[in-house]
């Protein structure tokens, strides 16, 4: 970002009206009462502030601020860094310049006082780490400035704004088993499909109302009857994920919350299910619906970080009209993947009709009771009515031991004082991210 493209609002005031209550106090005694006693003060009064002014004047119109981010794009545990460009051209030094910062990114403050001689270009580097996924804003921003004096405030208001999107960690999965749906291709399953498919596994006599392009005539010659091709149905790689964003469900703060939770098994799973070069469709109803369609490829997971970055919870969708709402966008034949922290067992209806439709469901499940939620067992009991359906589900509990899919080093300064000397060095340390 570089905030010289708008021009800056600059201002240059009084900090006090008592300089000018004073000039006027002592311009009417001597006026009334002509003395030394008063002429010298006045005089001095007055070209310490005429030189204020002067030099308040010069910060104003011969300074000139800018600041640039470093790099496109940042996930969670990445370090935000911005490069600050203070440019003084006046024959005046900046005595003090305080960068006034109105950024709302978690863990990130770009305030900081700078000098710089006349006819100085100083720069200076702001960094931080970015504790939190979503979309924040860097900026507006304000360059405080002064005389020497104090008589005068120079304000430089900088407005421009820049969108910053924090992806979500992508981490290692747990273990995770997931079925796959029954859908037409080459590979062989107990169910047969009444769709033409590449597969045929087996042929059987002519029923009214086949297809005629199905009849096997090298077969049929042989057996002398009419015989048509069966075909298999296969696995399915399309993958849907159902991410349960229900305020009322949800249970722990910030980081080790069921949301958060929620979002990085949800990104996970979808990178590793493209890395298997399978299509992955997301939906997230929370704050506001999010839907995408199952597709292949690098770019799609871009597409889903994207929308797992700046989903919220909200009130008006709980799991089970999700389900319902969604129903007819899913297809046939296809994996469905349920994330939740609900305790209730009234989305396990909706999953029945779908179970018809070849869809196979799976349910991740997180343990509201150890994000500080209500301290139930019913967890358990869920997972035995999903049992009871041929739902398998997997439980996920607070602290789970998640490692980062991609590291990144990043180096830090430290601070340490030698116990010989008590002198204070500065060190830098390289970790992982």
């Amino acid at each position: 970002m570089d905030t010289g493209r708008k021009v800056p609002q600059r201002s240059l005031q009084l900090t006090s009206p008592l300089p000018l209550i004073l000039i006027a106090l002592l311009l009417f005694l001597q006026l009334t009462n002509p003395s030394t006693a008063w002429s010298w003060p006045l005089a001095g009064l007055v070209a310490m502030l005429v030189i204020a002014y002067v030099w308040a004047r010069q910060m104003r119109d011969r300074v000139v601020a800018s600041r640039e981010l470093r790099g496109t794009w940042v996930v969670v545990g990445d370090v935000l860094q911005e490069h600050f460009r203070l440019q003084n051209d006046s024959f005046l030094p900046i005595l003090w310049a305080e960068v006034v910062d109105a950024s709302n990114v978690p863990g990130y403050n770009a305030n900081r006082v700078e000098t710089a001689s006349a006819h100085d270009t100083r720069h200076w580097r702001m960094s931080g780490v970015c504790q939190r996924r979503g979309l924040f804003t860097l900026g507006p921003w304000e360059l405080h400035l002064g005389d020497p004096l104090g008589f005068f405030r120079v304000v430089h208001h900088y407005p421009d704004t820049h969108a910053l999107l924090v992806y979500p960690r992508v981490m290692h999965l747990p273990a995770l088993n997931l079925p796959r749906g029954a859908a037409e291709g080459p590979s062989r399953t107990s169910q047969r499909s009444v769709e033409q498919t590449i597969a045929a596994s087996n042929v059987r006599d002519y029923a009214p109302g086949d297809a005629l392009r199905l009849v096997h005539w090298r077969i049929t010659a042989h057996h002398d009857s009419l015989m048509v091709r069966e075909f298999d149905l296969e696995p399915s790689g399309n993958l849907w994920i159902v991410l349960d964003l229900d305020r009322r469900v949800q249970a722990g703060e910030g980081q080790e919350s069921t949301e958060e939770y929620g979002v990085i098994l949800a990104a996970s799973l979808a990178a590793e299910m493209l890395r298997q070069n399978r299509a992955v469709g997301l939906v997230a109803f929370g704050q506001e619906p999010a839907f995408v369609l199952p597709q292949r490829g690098q770019a799609q997971l871009w597409r889903l970080l994207h929308l797992l970055a700046g989903v919220s919870t909200g009130t008006d969708w709980p799991l089970a009209r999700a389900l319902e709402e969604i129903s007819p966008m899913l297809g046939r034949g296809r994996t469905l993947v349920i994330i939740t922290p609900s305790l209730e067992s009234d989305w396990i209806a909706p999953l029945l009709p779908l179970m018809r439709r070849d869809i196979s469901p799976a349910a991740i499940l997180l343990d509201r009771a150890s994000f500080d939620g209500p301290d139930t067992d019913s967890v358990t009991a869920l997972r035995g009515l999903l049992a009871e359906q041929g739902v398998p589900s997997y439980i996920i509990r607070k602290g789970f031991p998640f490692r980062p899919l991609v590291r990144y080093k990043r180096r830090r300064p430290v601070y340490r004082v030698l116990s010989a000397t008590g002198r204070v060095i500065a060190m830098e340390v390289e970790e992982e991210v």
